[in-house]
């Protein structure tokens, strides 16, 4: 039995555009992306909530839609962007205490 259709597949590092057509109701799409928190999956334009599947992959669940296009991409966490910015802080901090620790020697 055919629960739905995936043509146009286009994989390109941490991105996935892909068109889908499903049959069945409560039809599991499976992406070949290890889950982990931080990828989000539009269609349409629309963000579907994503989950982990039974052998460890980004999934997510669909009713019976027509012909859609599919976008995968890794958008990060928030935890991650705090961590980015604090990096960033400290090193600027650091940079600029050296330069004043230089300018203070001469």
């Amino acid at each position: 039995m055919v629960y739905g259709r995936v043509e146009d597949i286009n994989k390109n590092g941490q991105s996935l555009t892909c068109e889908i057509e499903v049959f069945e109701n409560e039809t599991i799409l499976e992406f070949p992306y290890i889950y982990y928190p931080g990828y989000i999956v539009m269609i349409n334009d629309e963000e579907v909530e994503t989950f982990e599947s039974e052998n460890g992959f980004l999934a997510i669940s669909l009713s019976e839609i027509p012909k859609s296009e599919v976008d995968v991409k890794y958008v990060g966490t928030i935890l991650m962007t705090v961590s980015k910015i604090i990096s960033g802080m400290t090193l600027i901090s650091m940079l600029v205490y050296e330069g004043y620790r230089r300018k203070i020697k001469k």
